[in-house]
């Protein structure tokens, strides 16, 4: 306990924080998960080339990508946080988190994950910086084996990351927003709603590319519910996503000097359930993207459906953890001003196996599964390694790794 209290000390002087206060009012957190994987990957069926039958997306090219062998070290971080009361029942509260790449030490911006200072009371809780959206947050609380992000497992890449018709990732409704406000409502009666805001820092011509994000929470016993809403305005993740596209008649000016604008939105709806050693959770969701003052022949709009469900099974008297997983993504439906629009070959699906063996509370060894199957026209991707320009048309991609985990 005294060399913990001496590394607390240390890293709350080095982040500027008075030692007297670190000792008796407040308390520094170091905290991080590492989890290294060797992965194997490849990709299948691609969609020949001619063949596409979508309005929307790249040209399909046939050719797949050749089997690989990698190391990973997927979203492993580091973070330090504390707490410090003031008084009155009001308390500060402070976050810094950092990816931490082992496989190949690269290095990321510093604070590129959840980091923030806040205030919390009577009033809820108020928080300003670099966060997770509510709709992230809210839409993913089991994820796979504890991941929920940053891992060719994650069914966020099928079921709200990634554009189907694109490699583009304005479309993702998967986010961490960069200069935003927080606020949480005091919990009551197992209710609890969030909202949060981003602006546009940088604005361009009549552009405004802000950020909201809204949610209600229900906890009681072994249930979770949440509904969860986010706008994207002057984002383009439709027409911009086009810019691949040998169509490029479809793609509007961005540049904020006509009338175009964009508004993006999801809807979620999350739920949970808890009954023995097992969590069972599911979604739905509709994202759209819409875009208006276009001109004859430019993207207008597209639309589909995505679901998923989750089983997470801790099997009693063992060490063992597993989770089976499954989304998919409707083709949905699009337009483009004056003409017709078809989305066939759009839909995704993906499934997801991953079985842990705990060595201690902290560490634990770690096997896991992943198949995208994309729809002829389709663009789900989950590949750590090749540039999202690389990933073939309609190709279904299958993962597998094993590794070792490690929390602290």
């Amino acid at each position: 306990m005294y060399e913990r209290k001496l590394i607390a000390l240390a890293v709350a002087g080095a982040l500027g924080i008075p030692a007297a206060a670190s000792a008796q009012q407040s308390n520094v957190q170091i905290y991080g998960r590492l989890y290294p994987e060797f992965t194997v990957a490849k990709t299948s069926g691609a969609t020949p080339a001619g063949t596409s039958s979508s309005t929307l997306g790249k040209a399909p090219t046939g050719v797949d990508l050749k089997s690989r062998n990698s190391i990973d070290a997927s979203n492993s971080r580091i973070g330090f946080r504390g707490t410090e009361k003031l008084g009155g029942g009001l308390s500060a509260l402070w976050q810094i988190e950092t990816t931490v790449n082992i496989d190949d030490g690269a290095s990321p911006a510093f604070a590129n994950r959840d980091s923030f200072v806040g205030l919390r009371g009577g009033f809820g809780t108020v928080r300003l910086g670099n966060m997770t959206t509510v709709f992230k947050d809210l839409g993913d609380p089991i994820g796979i084996l504890g991941i929920s992000s940053g891992n060719f497992v994650a069914l966020s890449n099928v079921i709200s990351s990634r554009v189907p018709f694109s490699t583009n990732s304005a479309g993702s409704f998967h986010l961490r927003r960069a200069n935003s406000l927080m606020y949480d409502t005091p919990e009551l009666g197992g209710f609890q709603i969030h909202l949060q805001y981003g602006p546009d820092e940088i604005r361009t011509g009549n552009l405004d590319a802000n950020l909201w994000s809204a949610g209600i929470e229900y906890k009681r016993g072994p249930i979770e519910i949440a509904l969860a809403h986010e706008i994207h305005n002057d984002f383009f993740a439709g027409s911009n996503a086009l810019r691949t596209n040998s169509l490029t008649a479809l793609a509007n000016p961005v540049d904020g000097t006509g009338s175009v604008h964009s508004k993006d939105t999801g809807t979620r709806l999350t739920v949970l359930y808890r009954i023995g050693g097992a969590r069972i959770s599911g979604n739905v969701a509709n994202i759209e993207f819409d875009e208006s003052g276009a001109a004859a022949g430019k993207f207008q709009n597209y639309k589909n459906t995505r679901w998923s469900l989750t089983w997470e099974q801790r099997w009693s008297g063992t060490p063992l953890r597993t989770t089976v997983a499954y989304g998919s993504s409707s083709a949905g439906s699009c337009s483009v001003v004056g003409t017709t629009c078809t989305t066939n070959g759009l839909n995704g699906t993906m499934l997801t196996l991953g079985t842990d063996y705990a060595l201690s509370k902290r560490t634990a060894l770690f096997a896991l599964y992943a198949r995208i199957n994309n729809g002829s026209a389709a663009l789900y991707r989950n590949l750590a390694n090749p540039s999202s320009s690389q990933i073939p048309v309609g190709a279904d991609i299958t993962q597998y790794a094993v590794g070792i985990r490690h929390n602290f």
